[in-house]
């Protein structure tokens, strides 16, 4: 057995078919068949079940094996990585990600960490919590900035410093309002929300916020996409709640922003990162910023 095998194995048993997982590897089908045989024949147990329409499940010795052999070569690329990294030099790439509420946020670290090592490459994913926790556990990702925590043993992190949402009305439509603005002001606008289909955002904050005051708000746009709904707003479509850190200079320009009254809407973002895992020079560079 060595570790050519081991990634056979993985490969197929994360894409559940031979044909697929040959594809993945760049590698024949047939010899790929003969090695997962040769496994199994050396191991003396049977890794996968097999039905008609030839998908392969893994059996349980298999899930068990599988999961060693996942750690087995997560373990080898950390030590590859720390013994590349004695070089004094910060290189390679950094892979992170972050929730849209906090894609300034990366952006501010990622701009100070590019003006150190001009030569660093980046790996950047925006996505919702749950997205990031499993990027960041199949090594995807090495680090996240998230305002849903992560309850996970294999997880560490950071609190950062709160963030207060402000009401957000586009630069050409004031709506008679000014300085700041209460909940009964908020619910008399036209409002667009962004609404994640996956975890808690600013919707769920602002539904339960209006229920709590008893005004009822005028939501007249659920949003899927940052994107569009600061287009939205911009356009003199309706007002949002957002967190500045969500706020692009260039789409800042276009609107204003008002504090709100005894804010209900604050957010409070992390820093994660894999625990009990060899973090690379780049990722430490990142947290260290934090």
């Amino acid at each position: 057995m060595d570790i050519r095998q081991l990634k056979y194995f993985v490969t197929i048993a994360e894409e559940g078919k031979i044909t697929a997982a040959a594809k993945q590897l760049h590698i024949a089908q047939p010899p790929l068949s003969r090695q997962l045989k040769q496994l199994e024949e050396e191991l003396g147990i049977v890794l996968f079940d097999r039905n008609k329409k030839k998908n392969l499940t893994l059996t349980y010795e298999g899930e068990v094996f599988y999961k060693r052999a996942k750690d087995i070569l997560h373990k080898l690329r950390d030590s590859i990585l720390e013994v590349q990294e004695l070089r004094e030099e910060v290189a390679g790439t950094l892979a992170v990600g972050s929730t849209i509420y906090c894609a300034a946020l990366l952006l501010s670290k990622v701009s100070q960490i590019r003006e150190q090592y001009p030569g660093l490459l980046f790996n950047i994913w925006e996505g919702e919590p749950s997205r990031l926790h499993k990027l960041l556990e199949n090594r995807q990702i090495d680090a996240a900035i998230t305002t849903t925590p992560f309850y996970s043993k294999n997880v560490e992190s950071k609190s950062l410093p709160d963030i207060p949402c402000k009401l957000v009305l586009p630069g050409n439509q004031s709506y008679s309002l000014s300085g700041e603005a209460d909940m009964k002001d908020i619910s008399k606008l036209p409002l667009i929300l962004l609404r994640p289909s996956d975890g808690k955002g600013i919707y769920d904050k602002v539904v339960e916020a209006f229920q709590k005051s008893g005004a009822e708000p005028k939501v007249v746009c659920e949003c899927h996409d940052s994107t569009t709904l600061l287009s939205l707003v911009t356009s003199g479509f309706g007002a949002t709640i957002l967190p500045l850190s969500m706020l692009p200079e260039h789409f800042a320009r276009h609107v204003q922003t008002l504090e709100i009254k005894d804010n209900p809407f604050i957010l409070t973002p992390s820093v994660v990162w894999r625990a009990n895992s060899f973090l690379p020079k780049p990722v430490k560079e990142f947290l260290a910023l934090f």
